[in-house]
């Protein structure tokens, strides 16, 4: 999870009453992120349902999102931060979701563009702003914003309803989506992501990633280690 996904998750936390209950799609917390927080934190007081194609830390339920197995308006919120660019068919992902929402119910989505391949388990799709307003088609679009360069911008987010939802509501969300653009959007990696070439870049995060995997070696193997 992105530290500019949390706050996203954190600005609307404090400015938004989402409906609950709140499902997180891609809730797993990947190995060597634990230290970032999650989603979960923001939302103690409302029903929270964190899920994901895999168990793991965080999933309270291991769900698929192109056959939810869930009924028809069961979900208030669908909260679906950098996943659907790991869903094979993001299309039936989002009719699945459209028809267990509330009527009214909330989807926020996003999703990164320039950024490294990273298969979670697998990594199929980058989008445009244009990309995500084709596929919230369905739903009442409530904003869809790139953030980062206008050419090459690093995240796409997209915010709709199921149906109409109350202007005050509406325009609340359009007010906090705002603030965490112009506050939360954009930290030293994305800065870096802008500055740096690909060819400098890639190595670069290709090392990053090994170093985690290999702290995450060490530490199982500190918790693997019997007492002397």
């Amino acid at each position: 999870m992105r530290t500019t996904m949390l706050s996203l998750a954190r600005t609307l936390s404090r400015s938004v009453r989402l409906p609950e209950p709140i499902y997180e799609f891609g809730a797993r917390r990947v190995p060597g992120q634990e230290h970032r927080g999650d989603v979960r934190s923001f939302f103690r007081d409302r029903r929270f349902i964190g899920t994901d194609v895999e168990p793991g830390e965080g999933v309270d339920a291991v769900l698929d999102l192109h056959r939810l197995g869930l009924d028809d308006g069961s979900i208030g919120t669908a909260l679906v931060f950098d996943t659907i660019e790991h869903v094979r068919d993001p299309w039936r992902a989002l009719a699945e979701i459209h028809r267990c929402l509330v009527p009214g119910g909330l989807l926020v989505i996003t999703s990164v563009m320039y950024f490294p391949v990273h298969a979670y388990p697998d990594d199929y799709w980058r989008f445009t702003a244009s990309g995500f307003s084709i596929l919230l088609e369905p739903f009442h679009r409530i904003a869809v914003r790139a953030y980062g360069l206008e050419k090459l911008p690093h995240t796409v987010v997209g915010v709709a309803s199921k149906g109409p939802i109350e202007p005050t509501l509406e325009r609340a969300i359009i007010v906090a989506l705002d603030a965490w653009g112009a506050h939360g959007a954009r930290t030293w990696k994305e800065v870096a992501m802008a500055l740096a070439p690909p060819v400098v870049l890639i190595p670069a995060y290709d090392a990053f990633m090994w170093g985690l995997r290999k702290l995450r070696s060490l530490r199982k193997g500190d918790a693997e280690q019997p007492d002397q």
